[in-house]
């Protein structure tokens, strides 16, 4: 119990569940809320709950479907920003620049990223030039980086994920001129075809005319080509729009490198002095990863366009739980480059790799976010060495990749 300027005891509000208040509040909802304290939404209700309980009366209606602060939270608010104010401003004086401590970089990664992400800190913590800032990594799922470069949380967010399906347009286009290809072919074959064998002999002239089309006649095909040029360029028209709109999102998206993905096989499989290429996955265990997260839906169709069946399919949450099966010999797999070389590095020769090719949109990217630089040209260097330096990294892991690559 706190004592009141009255003398009198009244019931203690714990400064965390305030933080909870003012988060819902700045945020509209109990999720929103929650992203930003990075914690769960249930935790979030029961602060609330309790606080409640202890003020005695209610903070928030819902109306519409959304959280409104009543009128009592209201009445709240302007103490509640002046004192988060303060806050923020004491961290500043306490932690940030001419504090005499290093002011932290928080670098955020996907959870697949984790292993990998170790050799990018060595290489900040070893660089000269971040010397003054004390390089710390917080592992948030992909759909919290927005959130978290927005409220300046984090110095760069980096994520791994499967390349956005194409929209039709280079697609389309391609359809539509093999369509035009084909069609100016054929006619050219029945062209040759219909020439008039030239002869004396009268009585061979009707046979060989009637074993041939006619002038402009086209072979009965199992399609039809008139309508499969005319869709292929209706829908390459269609795409032009769409195809503009895509170039600009490209132009506004993150920027990525390409990672290809790579199949683990189990050294104890024998390969019989064949290949080793997907086709070997059919009748064989396989190790996948859920369609819930995007290198699980980029696997599963890459699986499902080539035509591969495995005999059986375990499903694990990450790559390095699919690598793990994989090293003991229960299953093959397919997973990142990045999480592929630490298992193999780790697997001793249990494991067999290879590198598919990336062709068809089989690969994965690797992408980076940051925050508006507003500190001046200082902020901006270090963003550059970051980039620099995660680049780097990168270069030397996929080094280290087995040099063999898918054949077809």
């Amino acid at each position: 119990m706190a004592q009141s300027d009255t003398g009198t005891r009244e019931p203690g509000i714990r400064l965390r569940q305030l933080e909870m208040l003012w988060a819902v509040i700045e945020c509209g909802s109990m999720k929103g809320g929650a992203a930003q304290l990075g914690i769960s939404v249930p935790v979030v209700s029961r602060g609330l709950a309790q606080l409640e309980q202890t003020l005695g009366y209610s903070l928030f209606l819902r109306e519409g479907g959304k959280l409104v602060p009543t009128p009592e939270a209201e009445r709240l608010t302007p103490s509640l920003a002046r004192m988060f104010s303060a806050q923020s401003e004491l961290r500043r004086l306490a932690f940030g620049p001419g504090s005499g401590k290093r002011p932290r970089l928080v670098l955020a990664v996907t959870p697949g990223l984790e292993a990998f992400s170790a050799g990018w800190l060595t290489r900040i913590a070893a660089s000269e030039a971040l010397s003054e800032w004390l390089p710390s990594l917080e592992v948030l799922e992909v759909s919290q980086h927005d959130l978290a470069i927005r409220e300046g949380r984090v110095a760069m967010a980096v994520s791994l994920e499967a390349p956005p399906e194409p929209q039709g347009g280079k697609r389309a286009k391609t359809a539509a001129a093999r369509a035009r290809e084909l069609k100016a072919s054929l006619r050219q074959r029945a062209r040759e075809e219909t020439t008039l064998i030239e002869g004396d002999d009268d009585e061979a002239k009707p046979t060989a005319k009637a074993a041939m089309p006619e002038l402009g006649d086209t072979p009965e095909l199992p399609f039809d080509v008139e309508d499969d040029a005319h869709n292929a360029e209706g829908a390459a028209s269609r795409s032009g729009t769409g195809e503009e709109a895509s170039d600009e999102a490209q132009a506004e998206a993150p920027p990525a490198l390409k990672l290809p993905l790579m199949l683990l096989w189990p050294s104890r499989w024998p390969l019989l002095d064949k290949p080793l290429t997907l086709a070997r996955l059919n009748e064989r265990p396989f190790v996948d990863l859920p369609e819930t997260i995007s290198q699980g839906r980029l696997i599963r169709g890459l699986l499902k366009r080539e035509r591969v069946t495995p005999a059986s399919l375990l499903e694990v949450a990450t790559p390095a739980s699919a690598g793990r099966l994989a090293r003991a010999g229960s299953a093959a797999t397919i997973i990142d480059a990045l999480s592929a070389l630490q298992v193999l590095e780790d697997a001793r020769g249990d494991l067999i790799g290879l590198p598919l090719s990336m062709r068809s949109e089989r690969y994965l990217e690797l992408k980076w976010q940051l925050p508006t630089a507003e500190e001046g040209e200082s902020l901006h260097a270090v963003q550059a060495l970051l980039i620099s330096l995660l680049e780097e990294e990168v270069a030397a892991s996929l080094a280290r990749l087995p040099l063999a690559d898918e054949e077809g």
